[in-house]
């Protein structure tokens, strides 16, 4: 595969993140250039830096990729987010920022001490993964892989949210299983572990935004305090994102049914 498609692919992985957070968000935040914009310019800095840091790239399919450059893109907004990012709090309900039960941690330096933990944890996942026996058969070890890695999602978003909306056993399973039919679906196209971690990753992902967000009926982001959001212009022009996003799940299901591409 050339740079330029995977370029290709890492533009159609941004776009994707970005018309998501474009249509949840935009009701209570309003429209915001801005970060419409950081999700492609990550997703396009994966792609660049991929071939270089994972050199078995070039080898994989068009599918892998895509999802790949989303898991990754979806990684370094939570990092930018949670451990880097400063804004104010006073208008979420569950804080964007890394919090703790003592409240929202501002020292910058314990921030990034939790950032580097947060990739620490997803790279103890892929060493652990490791282990794995060679024997397993693909469609097993894909299994394993997408349900550990739901199963650390699950218990890092019951810590963020539950702390403020209580424990819930319905949507802590919710990672868990998207994670391991994300696994499945993976293992029919890579037999590298790392690729296998992520596209796993970007299925899960995918999965539960679009089935338990986009498609839910008057949902709104649980980080925001009002159910409604103040920019009530958006709650129609946002209809506007849905075609291209869909755009986005139509590439996936194609190139999901050309595992040789």
């Amino acid at each position: 595969m050339s740079d330029i498609t995977i370029v290709g692919l890492g533009l159609a992985a941004g776009l994707h993140g970005a018309l998501y957070g474009a249509y949840k968000d935009a009701p209570h935040e309003s429209f915001v250039w801005r970060r419409f914009a950081r999700e492609i310019v990550f997703a396009l800095a994966a792609a660049i830096a991929m071939p270089a840091v994972l050199p078995a790239a070039p080898t994989q399919s068009a599918f892998v990729i895509y999802l790949a450059i989303f898991a990754l893109t979806r990684i370094a907004t939570e990092f930018w987010k949670l451990f880097l990012r400063v804004e104010p709090q006073d208008g979420f309900r569950i804080p964007t920022q890394m919090h703790c039960i003592v409240g929202v941690v501002h020292d910058p330096a314990i921030r990034l001490a939790f950032g580097i933990g947060f990739l620490a944890a997803i790279y103890g996942c892929f060493r652990a993964f490791a282990l794995i026996p060679p024997t397993v058969p693909l469609p097993i070890r894909g299994l394993l892989v997408g349900l550990g890695i739901g199963v650390a999602e699950a218990i890092a978003g019951g810590y963020k949210d539950g702390t403020i909306e209580g424990f819930s056993w319905v949507k802590f399973l919710k990672s868990p299983s998207f994670g391991a039919i994300g696994g499945l679906i993976a293992s029919g196209h890579t037999t590298e572990l790392a690729f296998l971690l992520l596209a796993s990753i970007g299925t899960m992902r995918m999965s539960l935004e679009l089935l338990f967000k986009m498609l839910r009926r008057d949902y709104t982001p649980g980080k925001f305090k009002a159910l409604t959001g103040p920019f009530l212009d958006w709650y129609a022009h946002r209809r506007h994102f849905l075609v291209p996003y869909a755009a986005t799940w139509l590439l996936y299901v194609v190139l999901c049914s050309h595992p040789n591409w």
